[in-house]
């Protein structure tokens, strides 16, 4: 582990030798106060904004800051960016509390990840965590009666290019609640159809065992229990690269909660064929936000192992956390983690070549600065359309 250096109250801080933007990030992503060191100060301002977003702690960082005599720019900088989280958070709930009332009236069984449960439940504060969209997750046999819930309460299709989510067979649709919030409507936890394949989530028994949670006063939602919670994030950071300090936060502080346990978390870990991917992005949060790891369980194997050990290298000659600017970013290896090293290593090749065929496909075709979503073409083909909920019938699990 990495040598840490202790506060005045002897816990620890954010590991030496890190960069000192890069120490502002780790100590707003652990929830600590901030004693910044005058080379801090030197930072642009922009830069440290843009490294904040690039995180999702920007909010965070003005917490930890609160009681460093930092400079008015970044005062006023940081504080506009936690404030404008904490409207983004308030508009997110209403518009959960309008679509969460349309699919219980429907009798749809229904769950809301991420998003406003981990930043008014897990979190130490909703004003923390930065976020932007809604992730609701209900039974795939109930998913196109949902949309038409979203869209009957004011809500918009963003994705509707329906030969394309055939042929995909994506597990979410991007849409947008009644007020604005972003809200991608999921059936399962793993998108792509490939993960499918390989990591068999039991999203039926996710949606049995969700529990309601108070995620502002008088709003009660169902969310995923604490174990699942844990493994959902966790997985969808190694999806993700792993590569912001909110996403191994957010592990940091959901084991912390009561109904948490380690072994249940390892069973169904290994049932979903994830130890590997989780136990990696479990590895970066010891290393990083100081997540305390119990000895001895599946994880602890997992993570020294072969792939955990490439990934400590790759750490090592690329510190995390990356900033804005930085080289190697992408964290292809903790998405890459399968279960054994051979399958493992043929997925980093298969994604460091769809990479560079991307690659030479953007600089071939130019850009006016807007990805292109194909995704969000408006392409009504009722075929497709009918055959993509035709696959959903029995359910995700098959």
């Amino acid at each position: 582990m990495s040598l840490r250096a202790p506060t005045r109250a002897g816990r620890a801080t954010a590991p030496l030798g890190l960069r000192p933007l890069a120490r502002l990030l780790v100590d707003a992503a652990a929830g600590r106060p901030h004693d910044a060191p005058d080379e801090l100060f030197a930072e642009d301002l922009g830069r440290v904004l843009a490294a904040g977003v690039l995180h999702r702690v920007t909010p965070a960082m003005a917490r930890s800051l609160a009681a460093a005599d930092a400079p008015d720019p970044w005062l006023a900088g940081l504080g506009a960016a936690r404030h404008a989280q904490t409207l983004r958070h308030l508009r997110a709930v209403e518009d959960l509390k309008v679509t969460g009332a349309a699919l219980d009236a429907a009798g749809i069984p229904w769950a809301v990840a991420k998003g406003p449960v981990l930043a008014s439940v897990v979190w130490p504060s909703p004003d923390m965590r930065e976020y932007y969209d809604l992730d609701l997750f209900v039974d795939a046999a109930r998913f196109e009666e949902a949309i038409r819930v979203v869209l009957s309460t004011g809500g918009e299709q963003l994705d509707r290019n329906w030969p394309e989510l055939r042929r995909s067979m994506r597990a979410e649709i991007a849409m947008t609640a009644r007020h604005g919030t972003h809200l991608d409507l999921h059936w399962h936890v793993a998108v792509p159809e490939r993960l499918r394949r390989q990591f068999p989530v039991d999203m039926a028994g996710m949606l049995r065992r969700a529990r309601p949670v108070t995620i502002a006063p008088g709003v009660t939602m169902p969310t995923f229990d604490p174990v699942d919670t844990v493994h959902h994030v966790a997985f969808h950071a190694a999806q993700d690269g792993a590569n912001r300090l909110m996403w191994l936060a957010d592990v940091r502080y959901a084991v912390q909660d009561p109904g948490f346990d380690w072994d249940e978390l390892a069973r169904r870990a290994a049932a979903a064929r994830t130890t590997v991917p989780v136990a990696l992005v479990l590895d970066r949060a010891v290393r990083t936000v100081g997540l305390e790891l119990p000895h001895g369980t599946s994880f602890d194997r997992a993570r020294r192992g072969a792939w955990g050990s490439l990934a400590r290298r790759r750490d090592r000659d690329h510190p995390f956390p990356g900033l804005p600017g930085d080289d190697r970013l992408g964290g292809n290896v903790y998405g890459a983690a399968r279960p054994g090293t051979a399958a493992s290593a043929a997925c980093l090749l298969a994604y460091t070549l769809r990479a560079r065929r991307v690659g030479r496909q953007h600089r071939a075709r130019g850009t006016d600065g807007s990805p292109e979503r194909p995704l969000q073409r408006d392409v009504a083909d009722v075929t497709a359309r009918a055959e993509y909920f035709a696959r959903l019938a029995p359910g995700p699990g098959g």
